[in-house]
C-alpha cells in the first residue's frame, strides 16, 4: 500500500506465520517444499488462482470477439495433484493444448477442453453462430481451437507482464485430441498443480476446462505475483517465506500497531461501543437487482435468466442489516463461494449507517 501501512491480508500472513512458528519447532511442512516442487501452500494456491483469475478476465474480452459471443472465465480453482491421480480424473475424450510461457514467468502447461465444448467452440469460430457441434473435428476445427487457447493465454502472458514489468512471452501451442487417460501429455512426472475454471460462452456453453502446471511455473507466478513493496514496506514487512527461516524474536509483528477502537468516531457516538460488539448483525452479499412487472415474476420458470443491473465483472455489494458496507468480488473457497472484500466504506461513514 502507497501509505506504508500494512493490508489485512499481510497482517493475517504475518499473524499465521508467527503462529506456526511458534507451535512448531520446525519449519512447516508446506512451506519447506523447494521452490521448483512438492505442494503449494495454501497461500501460494490463493496467489496462483488469483493471478490466473486476473489473467483469464483480461483475455475474456478478445476470446468474445473471436467468437461473437460474450465469454466468461471465472472461479479458478488450484489443487496440487501426483500425475497417476491426474490420470485417473480425465477418463473421456479431451483436447488438449500444451503451450507454456517463457520470460518473467516461465514453465510448460496444458490446456484441457472436454470434446463437446472444443467442437462448440470450433464450431463458432467458423462462423456457426448456434454452436452446433460438427459432425466431424477436422484439422480444420482443431485449427481453431488451438487459434482460440494461443489468444486466451497470450492475453494472459500480457496480464502478467504487465503485473511485471518484465516480458513474458508463450511457446507455440500443440495440439492433440485425447480419447484416453494414456494419451495425456501432461507437462512434467512429478506433482502437478491442477487449475479448474469455469467457462461460460452466451447461452451455448456453461462448463468447465483445466489448465495443468508444472510445478516451477506455479512456483514462478507465486513469485512474480508477490506484492510489490516501497522502501517504507520493505522495513516493516517480510514475505512469509522469508520470515519462517528466521526466529520468533526476529518476526517483527510488534510494529504493526493498531489504532483505538474509539478513534475517529462520528459526533454522537458514545467512545463505550466495545458493549455492542458481540451484538449479531446479518451480512448480506448482494450481486445485483432489478425492477420487474409481476406478470413477469409469474412467467419465471426453470432456466429463465433474469437480467441484473450489475455489468459482468463489477464487484459485489456487502451489505449489514441492508446498509452498504464494502464492495469485493466473489472467490470460491474449496467447495463453497466467498467474497474478497476489495473496497471498504470507511470507518465513520460504517458506524453511522448502522445506528
Amino acid at each position: 500500500m502507497g501509505d506504508g501501512s500494512l493490508s489485512q491480508d499481510e497482517i493475517d500472513a504475518l499473524l499465521q506465520g508467527a503462529d506456526d512458528m511458534i507451535s512448531s519447532p520446525g519449519m512447516p511442512a508446506a512451506m519447506e517444499a523447494p521452490q521448483g516442487g512438492g505442494a503449494l501452500s495454501p497461500v501460494e494456491r490463493e496467489t496462483v488462482a488469483d493471478s490466473v483469475d486476473r489473467a483469464m478476465s483480461v483475455a475474456a474480452p478478445s476470446l468474445s470477439a473471436y467468437l461473437g459471443k460474450n465469454v466468461k472465465i471465472t472461479n479458478a480453482m488450484v489443487e496440487v495433484k501426483a500425475v497417476d491421480a491426474l490420470r485417473g480424473e480425465f477418463n473421456k475424450q479431451y483436447i488438449q493444448v500444451g503451450m507454456g510461457f517463457t520470460g518473467g514467468v516461465g514453465g510448460k502447461s496444458l490446456i484441457l477442453f472436454n470434446m463437446n465444448d472444443a467442437e462448440v467452440i470450433s464450431s463458432l469460430m467458423m462462423g456457426d453462430e448456434t454452436g452446433a457441434p460438427p459432425a466431424e473435428l477436422t484439422e480444420a476445427h482443431q485449427s481453431t481451437i488451438q487459434e482460440f487457447v494461443g489468444q486466451m493465454l497470450s492475453s494472459a502472458a500480457t496480464q502478467f507482464s504487465e503485473r511485471l514489468g518484465k516480458p513474458v512471452n508463450t511457446t507455440p501451442p500443440v495440439l492433440s485430441v485425447v480419447n484416453g487417460p494414456g494419451e495425456l501429455k501432461f507437462p512434467g512426472a512429478g506433482d502437478l498443480a491442477k487449475i479448474t475454471f469455469n467457462i461460460n460462452i452466451e447461452g451455448i456453453v456453461n462448463s468447465r476446462f483445466y489448465q495443468i502446471m508444472e510445478m516451477p511455473l506455479a512456483m514462478s507466478i507465486v513469485k512474480g505475483m508477490q506484492p510489490q513493496m516501497g522502501p517504507s514496506m520493505q522495513q516493516s514487512y517480510q514475505p512469509q517465506q522469508q520470515m519462517m527461516q528466521q526466529s520468533v524474536a526476529q518476526v517483527g509483528i510488534s510494529p504493526v500497531k493498531f489504532p483505538p477502537l474509539g478513534e475517529g468516531l462520528p459526533s454522537g457516538v458514545s467512545g463505550n461501543i466495545s458493549l455492542l460488539l458481540d451484538v449479531p448483525m446479518t451480512l448480506t452479499v448482494e450481486l445485483g437487482r432489478t425492477r420487474q412487472l409481476v406478470k413477469d415474476i409469474l412467467g419465471l420458470g426453470e432456466g429463465s435468466i433474469i437480467e441484473l443491473d450489475k455489468l459482468a465483472g463489477e464487484p459485489v455489494d456487502l451489505l449489514v442489516n441492508g446498509k452498504l458496507i464494502a464492495k469485493g468480488e466473489v472467490v470460491v473457497i474449496d467447495e463453497n463461494f466467498g467474497v474478497r472484500v476489495t473496497d471498504i466504506v470507511s470507518k465513520d461513514e460504517r458506524l453511522a449507517k448502522i445506528q
